[in-house]
């Protein structure tokens, strides 16, 4: 330990021997004589105080009293002030920094390691082998340390589940990494999955896969290699514990024998690099009993007369996304006890109509619903029996029937709800037909839609659309509708044509599928 004197002016840090013989801490000697001032200050002399430069040669002035100059030691340190005590921290090797400062370059910083550390900081949380506090880029695996947590999140420093760059342990039920929370969570859209195709019930990604190429040769096995040529072909080797992918490649011909999806079975059918069509004499596709089936990118066409339902739903679940349904003439969906959800799909110009559903629950999103039905068509545009429906951004307009209403027609429903659509038939007096049914933030032609932020217009105008007469429905500048729509949370974050929409609760959107960018 060190100590500083100041003596008269001049501070000396001498060591404790010395000090006993010397000026007292804390504050210069006063002790003054005559023989000081007569004949200066000598060796040993204990009768005079020294001042600076006041010893005669060879002598200097330590701790008030004249001394010999070797034996003021190398330990002395002169300061040209008063002076403050400090204190001076050895490291393990005994090395003290010039500063005064502690140096703790080899002293370790943690002992309770290798792992997370309560005796490092939450910025550098583990403490490694060598006793060192560090974040997880630190770490040799974050594996090691929780088999739960695997990933290193760089803008942290924390092992967490999953980042965008690691998802490895995102599996089953959970197979996405929600970046913002790194955390693996289920999927919700067929996007997310490697393969294409979500479980969207579960949350689990489809796995297994099948290939349909209809100008593959018939007899295959299912490989990419050795495809099926009819979807069917696929489908009818499904068992009812396996949920599988069905791939299906487009071709300059339309696959042509009728989908007939069996009880309890999980089937996937996604076009494989473009839309195929389905064009099926009678009713293009079953769904029968608690099966559960996916469609995406396909398009139930129908060129003849005898082609019927585009797709049947008894007491089963079907979730369509990017599906087009056109020209059946019989009505393009018919659905009896399903679960039915339609989203970002179109049901163009069937004669037959357009949606007819009776008990269940039908959830109708980003969907086009137009010019189905006919002068002698039973049904136009939705036809609940009964059951539950709701509709999101939906454009429903120019659909027809003499026997019912024009848009929606209700014969006993559930509850009925509307919200961000556009909707319009032939006339004000045929357009709805649905007791109990509310809408809101919409336009319609109807005034027994009326309700929060509904707009009335007695017809929609060609020119609030992109080529109406050919059935193309997607908006135009100008539109009144453009800001009359609320995105509200849950709803879809995305539009038919996969533009975003705003993603925050309660923002101005537009009515209907579309919206302009």
């Amino acid at each position: 330990m060190r100590i500083s004197l100041s003596c008269r002016g001049l501070g000396f840090g001498l060591g404790l021997g010395f000090l006993a013989a010397a000026c007292t801490p804390g504050g210069p000697q006063t002790e003054t004589s005559s023989e000081s001032d007569s004949e200066g200050c000598q060796p040993g002399s204990l009768n005079c105080v020294c001042e600076a430069n006041g010893c005669d040669p060879g002598l200097v002035c330590a701790s008030g009293y004249c001394v010999e100059d070797s034996n003021v030691t190398s330990e002395v340190t002169l300061t040209t002030g008063p002076t403050t005590p400090t204190t001076a921290t050895e490291t393990e090797t005994g090395t003290t920094d010039a500063t005064g400062a502690s140096m703790t370059t080899e002293t370790p910083q943690c002992d309770d390691g290798p792992g997370v550390s309560q005796q490092c900081p939450e910025t550098a949380p583990y403490c490694l082998a060598e006793g060192v506090c560090a974040d997880c880029s630190g770490l040799t695996s974050c594996a090691d340390v929780d088999a739960a947590k695997p990933a290193c999140d760089a803008a942290s420093g924390l092992c967490v589940e999953c980042t965008e760059a690691d998802a490895s342990a995102c599996s089953g039920n959970t197979p996405v990494c929600d970046t913002g929370a790194n955390a693996c969570s289920s999927c919700v859209a067929h996007e997310q999955c490697p393969s294409g195709a979500c479980n969207i019930a579960t949350g689990a990604c489809f796995e297994d896969s099948l290939w349909v190429d209809r100008q593959a040769t018939c007899g295959g096995d299912g490989s990419e290699e050795n495809p099926f040529c009819e979807i069917q072909d696929a489908v009818a080797t499904i068992g009812t514990d396996t949920p599988t992918l069905v791939r299906v490649k487009p071709g300059p011909s339309a696959y042509k024998t009728k989908i007939d999806v069996g009880s309890n079975r999980i089937v996937a059918i996604v076009g494989e690099g473009g839309a195929p069509a389905i064009d099926v004499d009678v009713d293009a596709l079953l769904v029968n009993d608690d099966a559960r089936v996916y469609l995406k990118d396909l398009r139930f066409v129908g060129s003849s007369m005898s082609a019927g339902n585009g797709l049947v739903c008894l007491n089963a679940e079907v979730w369509t996304d990017s599906v087009e349904f056109s020209s059946r003439e019989s009505v393009a969906i018919d659905a009896i006890g399903c679960t039915l959800q339609i989203r970002r799909s179109r049901l163009y110009a069937n004669p037959g109509g357009g949606i007819k559903v009776d008990k269940g629950t039908t959830r109708i999103e980003n969907t086009f619903i137009t010019s189905n039905g006919g002068n002698f068509s039973q049904y136009a545009g939705i036809h609940v029996v009964t059951g539950e429906l709701e509709v999101v951004y939906a454009t429903i307009i120019g659909n027809n029937s003499d026997a019912t209403a024009d848009s929606l027609h209700c014969g006993d429903p559930g509850p009925v709800s509307l919200r961000n659509v556009v909707l319009f038939g032939q006339s004000q007096a045929t357009s709805v037909s649905c007791d109990g049914a509310t809408a809101s933030d919409s336009i319609v032609d109807s005034t027994l839609l009326s309700g929060s932020n509904v707009t009335v217009e007695v017809s929609a105008l060609s020119a609030w659309f992109k080529d109406a007469a050919s059935g193309d429905f997607h908006v135009k500048a100008g539109a009144p509708f453009a800001e009359l729509g609320r995105w509200r949370t849950g709803d879809p974050a995305v539009d038919y044509d996969g533009d975003p929409r705003p993603d925050v609760d309660l923002a101005p959107d537009w009515a209907g599928a579309d919206r302009l960018p």
